[in-house]
C-alpha cells in the first residue's frame, strides 16, 4: 500500500501543495519562495540510487462530445474500471522511487467553455484516480492541452490533482521531490519554446531548485513536430541549448512518435517517449511508444552517472483499436522501436535485454553542475 504525508503546517500549505500515494519520499509543487529549512527534511549527503520513470503523452479523457461512443476512453474506463489504463506497466511504476506523466488533458466537473482549437480534451475530476492506481505521483501539465478550456479548466485540473494528493508542475511552477534520506530532485517544465522572458523564468526557477538543495534537476518538454521521427526540429533544439545548463536530464514529448535520444553537454536528452494512455485518438498512426526508466546515481549527494532502461510499448493491447491500455513490447516489436529511436538521432539504446530493457550509461556532465 502506498503511504500518506501531510503537513498541517500554514505556511507550508501555502508554499507547497503537499501530496501522497507516494512510491517513497515527498513531493511539493513550489508555489513560491521555498521556505525555511526547519519546514524540511534535512538535506543529506546521500550515496545510493534513485529509480524514477518517465511516462509520454496521457489523455484522461478526450472531446467532449465524443466523435466515436462506445469506444472512447471514457466507454472504457466504464466497462473496465479506473485501474484499466495503467494496469500492465504498474509492474514498474510500483516498483520505482517515482513515477512522472505528462498529464495532457483537463479534469473538471463543470461546464466550461471551449478554446477556439482542432482538438480540445476533457475529463472528470474523478479520473485522478487513474493516476493513483497507475503509481503515478507527479505529472507535468506544461503542454498544449492543459489549457483547451480556458483558465478555469487549468485551475480545475491543478485543483482535482491537489484534492487527489497527486503532484504536479507546470511552467508557472517546478516541484521538487525528496526521498526519506533527505536528497532532492528538483522538476522544471517547458512547454513549445524556451527564449525571451520564459528562458529568464525558468533560470530563475532552476537556480530556486539548486539553491533549495536539490542534487539534480529535470527538465521535461514538451515540444517537436507531431508525427515526425527526425528531430530535433528547432524548437527541441532552442530548447534544449538553453536547458542543458541547468540540468542533469532533459526527457520530451509531444510529437505523438518515438524520438530518439544523444547526450548533450553531457547531458542526457530523450526528445520523445512519443503517447502512452492517450485517450486523444482511436486510432493514432502509430502505436509506438516508450516508457524511460532513470536511475541516477549519487555519491555523497553529488550525481556520477545516469542508467537510462529503454522500455517500448504499445500504447494499445488491442491491436486494432486503441483501448487506451498501454503493454510492454518484447522480441521483434520491441527490436523495431529501439530501431527508430536509433534512426532518429544516430545514437544507439543499448541493446534489447527482456528484464533490463535496453540500457545505456551517461556519467554525469559539468555543465549541469556550475
Amino acid at each position: 500500500m502506498k503511504k500518506v504525508l501531510r503537513c498541517g503546517v500554514a505556511l507550508l500549505l501555502a508554499l507547497f501543495l503537499p501530496v501522497s500515494a507516494l512510491a517513497s519520499g515527498t513531493w511539493r509543487t513550489v508555489a513560491g519562495e521555498i521556505p525555511e529549512e526547519e519546514l524540511w527534511i534535512p538535506v543529506s549527503e546521500y550515496t545510493g540510487e534513485v529509480r524514477m520513470t518517465f511516462l509520454g503523452d496521457c489523455t484522461l479523457g478526450g472531446e467532449s462530445p465524443p466523435q466515436y461512443r462506445n469506444i472512447d476512453f471514457a466507454s472504457r474506463i466504464e466497462q473496465n474500471g479506473m485501474d484499466f489504463p495503467f494496469r500492465n506497466l504498474v509492474e514498474l511504476t510500483g516498483k520505482d522511487d517515482l513515477t512522472v506523466a505528462n498529464l495532457e488533458v483537463v479534469l473538471s466537473d463543470r461546464k466550461l467553455t471551449k478554446e477556439k482549437k482542432k482538438f480540445n480534451f476533457i475529463g472528470p475530476t474523478a479520473y485522478t484516480e487513474i493516476l493513483t492506481l497507475g503509481s503515478i505521483e507527479c505529472v507535468t501539465i506544461a503542454n498544449n492541452h492543459s489549457h483547451d478550456y480556458g483558465e478555469a479548466g487549468y485551475k480545475d485540473t491543478k485543483a482535482a490533482l491537489e484534492a487527489a494528493s497527486v503532484c504536479w508542475f507546470g511552467t508557472d511552477a517546478p516541484a521538487i521531490w525528496q526521498s526519506d534520506e533527505g536528497l532532492r530532485i528538483g522538476f522544471l517544465g517547458v512547454s513549445g519554446s524556451l527564449s525571451g522572458n520564459r528562458a529568464k523564468q525558468y533560470q530563475r526557477e532552476a537556480d530556486k531548485l539548486r539553491e533549495a538543495g536539490c542534487a539534480a534537476v529535470i527538465t521535461v518538454m514538451h515540444a517537436g513536430t507531431e508525427y515526425s521521427y527526425d528531430p530535433p526540429d528547432g524548437y527541441q533544439k532552442q530548447i534544449v541549448s538553453a536547458a542543458t545548463p541547468f540540468s542533469d536530464l532533459i526527457i520530451g514529448h509531444h510529437p505523438h512518435v518515438v524520438q530518439g535520444w544523444k547526450p548533450v553537454d553531457g547531458v542526457p536528452v530523450v526528445y520523445s517517449l512519443g503517447n502512452c494512455s492517450f485517450g486523444g485518438n482511436t486510432k493514432p498512426k502509430d502505436f509506438d511508444a516508450l516508457v524511460v526508466q532513470a536511475v541516477m546515481h549519487f555519491e555523497e549527494g553529488e550525481l556520477f552517472q545516469t542508467d537510462l532502461h529503454f522500455w517500448p510499448i504499445s500504447i494499445s493491447s488491442d491491436s486494432h483499436y486503441n483501448n487506451y491500455s498501454p503493454v510492454f513490447l518484447s522480441g521483434a516489436d520491441a527490436e523495431r522501436v529501439l530501431q527508430k529511436l536509433e534512426k532518429s538521432t544516430g545514437t544507439s539504446p543499448g541493446e534489447w535485454n527482456e528484464t533490463e530493457g535496453a540500457v545505456v550509461t551517461v556519467p554525469a556532465g559539468q555543465a549541469a553542475k556550475e
